[in-house]
């Protein structure tokens, strides 16, 4: 008998299908909280098998036998499963925000690494949670040299433009694991190795929800969609400014994964009240720092002229495109004129 809760507090029977609470579950009202809904955010929210160094992670730390992994903790949300039979075990001395990742994890009474098993870590790339010396909390994600320098440069030019994003660095020598870090906003040129630290933008007061986990498809060229689709998750107010920027930001970088890509498409929610808002930026790797992105923009524009609200899009784009030219980003800077030039 199992109890699905985010944090301290039940939010759905699992057994007796009875949502226990409804503003702190990550079913929606917009969505029918039925067992079938449950197994398909449960499924959704699981790591993808390509992702082997998750694979690796887990079998290290024992398994999914352990009680760690049947718990499915996660460090992007707060929510895991406890057993109803079970007073004892309170999330905070359990959860790895707050816990030396080789205090919880370990096999055969040996100390591990710094690296968790984090059972649901999204993603078909691989990666994994690390937690550096200073206590930063970081994915560690393999890519290409190119999509590296790519995802940095994107993470840059989002700081410059004062968008919300996931922020990254990468280190100065390939094997060294906590020192000579290179945040984005200091980064400058390509380095010869493919590894991303992605920093940690949840913690225990908030949780990241992808829409693919609540069973939500967004159109990524669509501004229109993609605020329904935030809607439909539970946003409150008016999301379409957020999804304009950032559908706008995506095509100028030439980033088709997140146009087509839900996972990369979630909410913020507040774990005490279950307020929910549009989510940060995140996930660049398929960035294009080469080709003019001219067929995707003529998409966009299309659906950005049919929702109206072309003197928005096109402020953006101008804010956008001024600081790729003060970064020297060429191909993102003709990709910022290519929209307004569409747009006006």
């Amino acid at each position: 008998m199992a109890v699905l809760m985010l944090r301290d507090a039940p939010v759905y029977d699992i057994a007796k299908d009875i949502v226990l609470n409804a503003q702190l579950s990550p079913f929606t009202p917009l969505q029918h909280d039925t067992k079938k809904t449950y197994e398909t955010w449960r499924k959704n929210r699981a790591y993808l098998k390509s992702n082997r160094m998750a694979e690796r992670v887990i079998a290290q730390a024992g398994g999914y036998d352990t009680k760690e992994a049947r718990r499915r903790l996660s460090l992007s949300d707060g929510y895991w499963v406890k057993y109803k039979h079970d007073n004892d075990t309170l999330f905070g001395s359990i959860t790895p925000y707050i816990n030396p990742f080789s205090v919880l994890y370990t096999q055969r009474g040996t100390a591990r690494s710094s690296s968790v098993p984090e059972a649901v870590i999204g993603g078909s790339q691989p990666k994994q949670w690390k937690r550096g010396s200073d206590g930063v909390v970081f994915m560690q994600k393999t890519e290409t040299p190119q999509q590296v320098h790519a995802e940095m440069l994107a993470v840059k030019l989002a700081q410059k433009c004062a968008i919300p994003v996931m922020d990254a660095f990468v280190e100065a020598e390939a094997e060294t694991e906590n020192d000579g870090r290179i945040y984005a906003n200091q980064y400058t040129k390509q380095l010869p190795y493919g590894v991303i630290n992605l920093v940690n933008m949840t913690s225990t007061a908030h949780s990241l929800i992808p829409l693919d986990q609540l069973g939500i498809w967004v159109n990524g060229y669509n501004p229109a969609s993609v605020a329904e689709g935030y809607a439909k998750a539970g946003v409150t107010g008016d999301p379409l400014p957020a999804a304009i920027l950032q559908v706008v930001f995506d095509g100028i970088i030439g980033n088709i994964d997140r146009e087509t890509n839900n996972s990369n498409w979630a909410v913020f929610m507040d774990n005490c009240t279950g307020a929910r808002t549009a989510s940060a930026m995140y996930d660049f790797n398929w960035a294009n720092l080469r080709s003019i992105n001219e067929i995707n923009i003529s998409t966009i524009a299309g659906f950005i002229k049919k929702a109206n609200v072309n003197e928005i899009a096109i402020a953006h784009a101008v804010g956008i495109g001024k600081n790729c030219d003060d970064l020297g980003l060429e191909v993102w800077a003709t990709n910022a004129k290519l929209f307004v030039s569409v747009l006006s």
